[in-house]
Formats: C-alpha cells, structure tokens, sequence
C-alpha cells in the first residue's frame, strides 16, 4: 500500500497466544487486552464458525456490510462500541 490513503485498518482478535501475530511485525501493533470475566464472556459469545470462510477484508472495505453480505453471512457479529478502560480505575 503506496500512496496517500492507501492504508487500511484491521482489528484483529486472537482466541489464542498466536505469538508472532500478536505484534512480531511492525506494522501490528497490539494496543489492548481483554480485562475481566466480563470481558472474556462477551468475547465468548462472538460467533467464530466462518473461521477463514467469512467476508473477505476486501470486500468489507469494498463494499461495506451489505444486504447480500448479511444475507450470506447471518451470523457474523459487529463490533458497535468500545470503551477505553485505564487500567488504574480497573485496580480499584
């Protein structure tokens, strides 16, 4: 990706220790953890079964969340908000 807004953004979540993947290049770059059984329980309800299978990062950025992507996709979970969460309220 040469050239003036040519880059793209992933947001990746591991289920696993992935070890290189988590940050061994340098353009990933780990910039959160899962805080919490609360957090662990929401991350297990996320539906995994299209593994490789699901949309293409492409076609996402291509064409956005479509009716025909829903339609082929119907269990594909969305992401709506995150919360920013400083570690040191966490502590108390």
């Amino acid at each position: 990706g040469g050239g003036k807004n040519s880059r793209g953004n992933q947001f990746i979540v591991s289920l696993t220790n992935v070890g290189p993947l988590a940050g061994g290049s340098p353009w990933e770059v780990p910039w959160g953890e899962l805080v919490g059984e609360h957090s662990f329980a929401t991350l297990s309800k996320i539906y995994t079964g299209y593994g490789e299978k699901g949309p293409t990062q492409g076609l996402i950025a291509r064409e956005g969340v479509t009716d025909a992507v829903k339609e082929k996709f119907p269990e594909m979970d969305y992401v709506n908000t995150c919360e920013v969460v400083d570690e040191t309220e966490m502590a108390s």
